[in-house]
């Protein structure tokens, strides 16, 4: 740009040199017969210039005769003074339909006058048609349609637009989101920018474009699914026959060997379909008044259910009543609340493939009134029609609730969707980043981490195909219900198709980041089996077996834990604890005991933090605030004066210390605030014995004993803060709207937040002091409390969070970011307070030694890693042999129907047959190059997609030994 700033004057005088005759300034003459402009009375000689063709003058009998095979090319002609605009119809031109506008013997005698779209213009054009015998069997409809000019209309069109423009639309709509109104205007502005004024008149050609993109769209989804090619032709085609289907997931009879069936149990994981439902509430559908109902053009051929089977199922559930145990989901809970006045729908349930995200056929409809039951469930089993697999898995937001009675539901619907469960094997899990806001328990048991087979999925990916079609909510809220479904289905038409040729990438680049957290999954899980017994890790094996078969046995991978507290809970649990610390830091110290002595001592530094808490974690302190602020101090001096008079007797040798001390502070003229008096407890003494320490004997043991109280006391508090915090977040953000209440959330959560650190300081100054007393022994047993160790435990502490995300991140598209000099959160593990004293209760604490056990958890958790990353290199090998076996039986596919039809004539046959093999070819190409890529090494992938990692060396795998196999 700073090489092209001084060339600005040169660029705008160059534009400008268009706007006059250039260098036919002194000599304007066609470029063809050299006849010369002339606006004299003798005679006038006509020179235009066309901006399709190049910058040459041409006269209006070699214009006419140039473009007699070209009638869309915009003219410019020279008044004398300017170049105005022109058009071929206005100069005379009239184009021969029939005949790509070469002469006719016998052409229509009517000159007709039609309207032509070909971005970024609106054409008038004078046309004639064919009717000669070339034409015979062809219609005007059908003489427009082979000169690549679709139709607005079936009656006498006159409007019509370019296959080029409808399909250069078509991708702007499903890729950019541009909508049939602004597409339009953009051609309007383009054509006439004075149109809008009323100076010039143009025809509104909106509605006429919006029908014929419409139906471009359809034609276009319908012909690459092969509709055409049946045997019965677009009319024959099945329920989903026009959508584009995963290449990577398992289809028999195309992608899967043979044998697969005889496969080892151990292996059957391979073959196992894993889908992600879920609901999207900001696909709405507004009812308009007067609407003519105008239904799909396809209806159930593509990924909507099929709507008027749909609309039966539902008449029977008007009623429906849908139960939740899980008190932190919010979806069934606000179904009946959510605002659906006015709409014909209040969003969209789904139903996609959970590993590579491409929707389903049949997997997507309208829901009426939030996510129900009913809903769910004919969208789920429209989706699995058809289903022969052995496995299935399915992630959703609330299966924990879903998946209650499931036998009994599908039991009740209709016999075109009713699923065998009884054939195969299924489970349902929560999807990963969804399960945070569940019950601990309800998350535990829902983890999709410990369901086998699933290998690293996270379950997520259907919330990114909605970040895919949620641009396109704001210009189909409005449309007919045919007009948003045909839209939306061409749209994921379009991502189903980008998915699918991508996975040459994402495929290749799984496989790098999964091989690498195997290796570190396998290493880790090495670590800490080596410690365990055999009999135990038996035992602990017998859980994991008897719990997969039977949900109701105790979970192996988590410890009881109390419930979360409610938000009311949350407030008055805080205004407890501030109420406590003022009442402790001002009642009076009863008693002169040694135990009262130390324990005033620890209630006053407790008060100390409590003050210095309130003086930093406030942005602003109010004047009633401040005025207990200074009360509270005042009180507190008085406690520490009569906790110095109980000091001088059991800490007569402090006195040195603390007058020492307090010279310090007069002579540094330090501020007296009662937060900041050193107290002088044993611990902060000199090290040693009691009496080298200037306590009376037994004093320091009586302290120790109450500072380990105090820690133990501080890690429930901590763990139990951490849970409240967690569940108001994910209250917040699922619930509350509005400034006003998303404001008093945050307050709430700050709240917890200070509760959550006073917590964390407690127990490090009481492990202090422990360390001083104890040395070694103590410091064993508790541990030093990081910042990065306050966290909750679960997938976002788990070590393979990080590779997880990469996943993510390589199924959405998207590039990482390479880290700002943080420890990643793949060397992060479980935070040691999870497993700390206190993090069992009373009931689990009565179990046999080695099933309560904290180190059962990590053991468990870390052979579940371990297990779903070699899940996951095995998966995503078997995945690329099943795109390329895919891609070969699609091949063949396309061979096996190029004649399929004979109800059509020899020229149209001729077309089927040519698209056909052009089809074939492409997947034939497509499997070459994904092969030749798989083949290369993936080393050199792996320096360039994880440069971010400080790795050396990628262990890669064979890939060669697959390739070889039967597609």
């Amino acid at each position: 740009m700073s090489q092209w700033r001084p060339l600005k004057g040169l660029f705008s005088d160059e534009l400008l040199r268009h706007d006059g005759l250039g260098d036919h300034l002194d000599h304007p003459a066609c470029a063809f017969c050299e006849k010369e402009y002339s606006a004299t009375l003798n005679g006038v000689t006509r020179i235009f210039q066309c901006g399709d063709c190049g910058q040459f003058l041409q006269c209006k009998d070699c214009c006419l005769s140039r473009h007699a095979l070209m009638p869309l090319h915009t003219l410019q002609e020279w008044n004398g003074d300017f170049w105005a605009k022109a058009s071929l119809a206005a100069v005379g031109l009239v184009y021969q339909l029939g005949h790509g506008g070469f002469p006719c013997v016998y052409p229509d005698e009517r000159v007709r006058k039609l309207t032509i779209i070909e971005a970024p213009i609106i054409h008038d054009v004078r046309v004639r048609y064919c009717k000669c015998d070339k034409s015979d069997e062809a219609d005007n409809l059908a003489q427009l349609l082979r000169n690549a000019w679709y139709p607005a209309t079936v009656t006498d069109p006159g409007t019509c637009a370019t296959f080029k423009t409808l399909d250069a639309f078509r991708h702007y709509n499903v890729v950019g989101n541009m909508n049939v109104h602004d597409f339009v205007h953009v051609m309007e502005r383009t054509t006439d920018a004075t149109a809008s004024t009323g100076m010039t008149w143009l025809p509104d050609r909106y509605k006429a474009f919006q029908r014929m993109a419409r139906q471009w769209g359809f034609l276009k989804c319908v012909q690459h699914a092969g509709c055409a090619h049946n045997a019965g032709g677009v009319d024959a085609t099945e329920q989903g026959g026009a959508a584009v289907v995963c290449w990577t997931c398992p289809y028999d009879g195309r992608n899967l060997p043979p044998d697969w069936r005889d496969v080892d149990p151990q292996y059957r994981f391979l073959y196992m379909l894993l889908l992600a439902v879920n609901a999207n509430f900001k696909l709405k559908n507004r009812m308009r008044p007067n609407e003519i109902d105008n239904p799909s053009l396809g209806p159930g051929w593509g990924y909507w259910v099929e709507p008027r089977r749909y609309k039966r199922h539902l008449k029977n559930y008007i009623a429906e009543k849908d139960a939740s145990t899980c008190i932190a989901f919010a979806a069934l809970l606000q179904k009946d609340t959510r605002l659906t006045t006015g709409l014909r729908a209040s969003g969209v349930g789904g139903c996609v493939c959970a590993r590579h995200e491409c929707v389903r056929p049949n997997g997507l409809g309208d829901l009426q009134k939030g996510e129900r039951y009913a809903n769910m469930d004919y969208i789920v089993m429209s989706a699995l029609a058809g289903f022969t697999l052995m496995l299935l898995t399915i992630s959703y937001d609330i299966a924990c609730q879903w998946q209650k009675n499931l036998k009994e539901r599908n039991a009740k619907m209709p016999e075109s969707v009713c699923l065998p469960l009884e054939s195969f094997t299924f489970q349902c899990a929560l999807p990963v980043w969804h399960a945070a806001s569940h019950e601990e328990d309800c998350k535990d048991a829902n983890s999709l981490s410990f369901k086998p087979g699933v290998g690293k999925s996270d379950g997520e990916g259907v919330e990114r195909v909605w970040s895919v079609m949620n641009p396109a909510a704001y210009h189909t809220k409005d449309a007919g219900r045919g007009q948003r479904v045909d839209t939306l289905e061409d749209k994921i038409d379009s991502h189903n198709y980008l998915k699918n040729i991508s996975q040459e990438e994402a495929l290749q680049r799984k496989l790098i980041v999964a091989i690498a957290e195997r290796d570190r999954q396998v290493e880790g899980f090495r670590e800490v089996t080596c410690t365990v017994k055999k009999e135990v890790k038996k035992e602990w094996k017998t859980m994991i077996d008897e719990w997969l078969k039977d949900p109701s046995k105790p979970n192996p991978y988590t410890l009881s834990r109390k419930d979360c507290p409610s938000e009311v809970q949350v407030r008055v649990e805080c205004q407890k604890e501030e109420d406590e610390t003022m009442a402790g830091a001002t009642a009076e110290i009863r008693g002169c005991s040694a135990t009262a002595f130390v324990a005033a001592g620890l209630q006053i530094e407790q008060a100390q933090r409590r003050i210095v808490s309130e003086l930093s974690g406030r942005v602003l302190i109010t004047a009633d605030r401040e005025s207990k602020i200074i009360e509270l101090r005042r009180t507190l001096l008085g406690k520490i004066r009569k906790f110095r008079t109980l000091q001088a007797t059991y800490m007569p040798g402090a006195a040195a210390a603390i007058a020492m001390a307090e010279e310090a502070d007069v002579s540094a003229k330090a501020a007296h605030r009662a937060e900041h008096i050193k107290l002088f407890m044993p611990s902060e003494m000199a090290p040693g014995r009691d009496a080298l320490r200037g306590c009376l004997s037994g004093l320091l043991a009586l302290e120790s004993k109450l500072q380990v109280a105090q820690c133990t006391n501080a890690l429930v508090t901590l763990r139990s803060r951490l849970h409240a915090k967690r569940h108001l977040i994910m209250f917040r953000n699922d619930n509350l709207a509005g400034q006003n209440l998303a404001t008093k959330g945050a307050m709430l959560i700050g709240q917890v937040g200070e509760r959550v650190e006073a917590a964390a300081e407690k127990y490090r100054v009481g492990r202090k002091a422990l360390v001083a007393l104890e040395g070694d022994t103590a410091a064993a047993k508790f541990r030093e409390l990081r910042p990065k160790d306050v966290q909750l435990d679960g997938d976002a502490g788990e070590s393979d969070a990080a590779a997880r995300a990469k996943l993510a991140m390589v199924s959405s598209g998207r590039s990482a970011r390479a880290p700002r000099n943080v420890p990643g959160t793949s060397r992060r593990m479980m935070s040691w307070i999870w497993t700390a004293p206190g993090a069992l209760d009373d009931k689990e604490q009565a179990l046999h030694e080695c099933k309560s056990s904290p180190v059962r958890v990590e053991w468990t958790r870390a052979l579940a890693r371990k297990m779903r990353w070699e899940e996951e290199v095995k998966t995503l090998h078997e995945e690329m042999r099943r795109v390329l076996r895919y891609l070969g039986w699609q091949s063949q596919w396309w061979r096996d129907h190029v004649d399929e039809r004979s109800d059509v004539s020899r020229e149209v046959a001729a077309g089927i047959r040519a698209y056909a093999l052009k089809q074939a070819d492409l997947h034939d190409r497509l499997a070459a190059f994904f092969e030749k890529k798989w083949r290369v090494s993936i080393l050199d992938a792996a320096r360039h997609l994880v440069a971010v990692e400080n790795t050396a060396e990628v262990e890669l795998p064979d890939l060669a030994h697959f390739f070889s196999q039967p597609r």
